[in-house]
């Protein structure tokens, strides 16, 4: 059998496993005169172990934990093979049975530090496959206090952080993470900082916030999300013109993400009584990058208000050239043709809709992973990575 087509937990395993194994032989062949009276019992032991690993390699877990269980019977000092065998239940699903055998593990006496590490970690997965969020919590923390240079318990734990919006204890488990596989992850440090800044908000504590929203852009001036929202912040104070700075400097460096400040901005000119100054800035990003064709729908809907409709039409029609089966600029001019009186053009438009163009399900997907979502999300509910969504191409469409 190729072993490579297994997957990587249980590669693992057969790889400690096969360890624990030559240590086990070893210490028996150095082993003194108690060996020849326990000869027997452990090559039974062995054979058993052996047999358990064959099973995994065969991908046949339910015998290799029977085989494991017989080894545990006949050597119960075997620690590593309990290890396992608790490893294998949990893989299973077994997850109570998992747990009380990492239990008894840790309870052993005079049991060394690097196996007590072990069976706590194991023990921490045990409680997050049984959903149990604080004790997992609290359990990877442990591990941690026995040895803070413990990455693998720092990754799981900030996958939990962030799945209970603990965004403090999430932003620094992410530097003790990059601080251990020295790397640069400030993107990941400023959303934790956004979004910390985001329940700050909410707990009415803005000046806090403010500050967390300023940190992140330090940390990375790519986070669109941060300056929108230190926009928004400063909209909901009244200073109007240090929204529409903050907006237009998000704009300038995440051209991309332009079109979730247009409403943003148009609100705030309005409120300045300064409504056109949202079509210069329209005009001019539709100039600057002519491919973006939420600028020309955000042009379309500007003009639309203004009732010229014949404008508006032309920048739907550039829309659907850019990208001809985008829905929405094709419902948008079907409606505005009806509007003229256009009836025959509008009928074709629809008709064109409703046979050639499916409608998608979901708008967004992962790079990543493959996730679909209907809106926009900075970190991917799936893969737990950030800045990874993007908008798809709808079917039939090739990708950009």
């Amino acid at each position: 059998m190729d072993i490579t087509s297994q997957s990587p937990y249980f590669i693992g395993i057969i790889l400690v496993l096969i360890g624990f194994f030559a240590g086990f032989v070893l210490s028996d062949i150095f082993s003194s005169r108690k060996k020849k009276a326990a000869d027997k019992s452990t090559q039974s032991g062995g054979t058993a172990y052996l047999k358990g690993i064959n099973y995994i390699l065969a991908n046949e877990p339910d015998r290799a934990i029977e085989e494991f269980s017989k080894a545990v019977q006949i050597n119960s000092d075997t620690v590593e093979t309990y290890i396992a065998l608790g490893n294998l239940f949990r893989s299973k699903g077994e997850v109570g049975r998992a747990i009380r055998i990492h239990q008894g593990i840790i309870l052993r006496p005079h049991i060394d530090i690097k196996t007590k590490i072990q069976a706590y970690y194991d023990l921490s997965l045990d409680f997050k496959k049984a959903g149990f969020v604080n004790r997992a919590i609290e359990s990877f923390e442990k591990v941690l206090e026995m040895d803070n240079k413990h990455l693998d318990s720092h990754v799981q734990l900030l996958e939990l952080y962030e799945d209970i919006r603990d965004w403090e204890k999430s932003y620094q488990t992410q530097q003790a993470i990059s601080k251990l596989r020295k790397s640069n992850d400030y993107n990941v440090l400023a959303h934790h900082q956004t979004e910390l800044a985001k329940t700050l908000i909410e707990q009415g504590l803005s000046s806090q916030a403010k500050k967390c929203f300023k940190k992140a852009i330090s940390l990375d001036k790519m986070c669109s999300d941060a300056y929108l929202h230190l926009g928004d912040l400063f909209y909901d104070e009244g200073s109007y013109a240090k929204a529409i700075d903050t907006w237009k400097e998000m704009m300038q460096i995440s051209p991309g993400f332009t079109y979730l400040a247009y409403p943003r901005l148009e609100e705030a000119f309005f409120k300045l009584n300064e409504f056109g100054k949202i079509e210069d800035i329209l005009r001019e990003n539709s100039r600057k990058n002519y491919n973006d064709i939420h600028t020309h729908l955000a042009l379309a809907e500007y003009l639309y208000k203004k009732s010229q409709l014949n404008d508006a039409i032309g920048e739907l029609k550039t829309v659907l050239t850019l990208k001809p089966s985008h829905i929405q600029a094709r419902q948008a001019l079907g409606k505005y043709l009806m509007e003229l009186g256009r009836e025959a053009e509008a009928v074709a438009v629809h008709q064109e809709l409703l046979h050639n163009f499916p409608f998608p399900e979901k708008n967004y997907q992962c790079n990543e992973c493959g996730y679909e979502s209907n809106e926009l999300l900075w970190r991917c509910p799936q893969c737990r990575r950030w800045d990874t969504i993007d908008e798809k191409p709808l079917p039939g469409e090739k990708e950009k």
